[in-house]
């Protein structure tokens, strides 16, 4: 296309009025940018058509492992990494800091995060500035991949009622309570910097370590036992509780939470199923 087809073309996408007095400044900035696309983005990506065999096979081998995005959000990844070569679907989700992400369940608190975001991410990749939307769009797409429920991936059973409320959060907001339980949980077993020093214990390789005469440093969660069988702030609960977001599906629900913290633990950390039914039959 010429540019003025291209114009017209997104104009019409868009749904321009350039007879609306009231949005002259916005209007010409879109126009402007039309520009910047047309021969930044358009003109570029016509001009790359003739990839070679190799190129195609690496954006179809890339392609499959986008799986568990929508069909907009694999095309929208796929055409990034085609003409610029960066795996975005890593990348963007790096940035993402606030712990409780997976507990979002409003347009607001996604939006906020884009704009959060947005200079993060144009800073990194100068291609993207014209991308804030598409980046809008897939982060709730990453918190919809990382929250689902289905039959494939099925939450394993805990309780009836934790079950039941686990179930009924995910259908009325889209929050996967246990996923965000074992996310949560694997960023604190890897930090023995946030256990408490009553729930904090040497491990079989502390000794060897600190006697050894090595110069390279190990993680500190090889160094350290998380003590598990503490009778009160599990697993930091106390403090995640507290800075949590009252939000409906969570107040009151502390001891629902500490058990799904637990049954990740015992079954998905550190191999202690017969710890979990001694627990179980206590706690619930």
């Amino acid at each position: 296309m010429k540019l003025e087809e291209y114009i017209l073309k997104r104009k019409m996408e868009d749904g321009i009025n350039e007879f609306d007095k009231d949005k002259r400044a916005e209007n010409t900035k879109i126009c402007v940018n039309y520009v910047f696309e047309y021969f930044n983005n358009y003109l570029e990506t016509t001009a790359g058509e003739e990839k070679t065999f190799l190129h195609n096979e690496k954006i179809e081998k890339y392609a499959r492992t986008l799986g568990r995005y929508s069909d907009e959000i694999q095309d929208w990844l796929v055409d990034m990494y085609s003409s610029y070569g960066r795996y975005l679907n890593q990348t963007i989700p790096r940035l993402i800091k606030d712990r409780f992400f997976l507990l979002y369940d409003s347009e607001a608190e996604f939006r906020s995060l884009s704009y959060e975001l947005y200079p993060k991410v144009i800073k990194k990749y100068d291609f993207m500035k014209s991308q804030s939307e598409m980046l809008f769009r897939f982060i709730k797409d990453e918190h919809c991949a990382r929250s689902i429920i289905s039959e494939e991936f099925e939450t394993p059973h805990i309780t009836d009622s934790i079950d039941e409320w686990i179930s009924k959060t995910y259908l009325k907001y889209g929050v996967n309570m246990y996923n965000f339980c074992s996310e949560y949980l694997f960023e604190f077993m890897d930090d023995p910097d946030r256990w408490p020093k009553t729930h904090k214990r040497h491990s079989e390789y502390y000794d060897e370590y600190s006697k050894s005469d090595s110069k390279y440093k190990v993680s500190k969660s090889v160094l350290y036992d998380y003590d598990f069988r503490q009778k009160s702030n599990l697993f930091g609960l106390d403090t995640l509780y507290r800075e949590m977001p009252k939000k409906p599906f969570v107040k009151g629900k502390k001891q629902e939470i500490e058990c799904t913290l637990m049954y990740v633990y015992c079954n998905e950390w550190s191999n202690q199923e017969q710890y979990w039914e001694e627990y179980s039959e206590k706690m619930i």
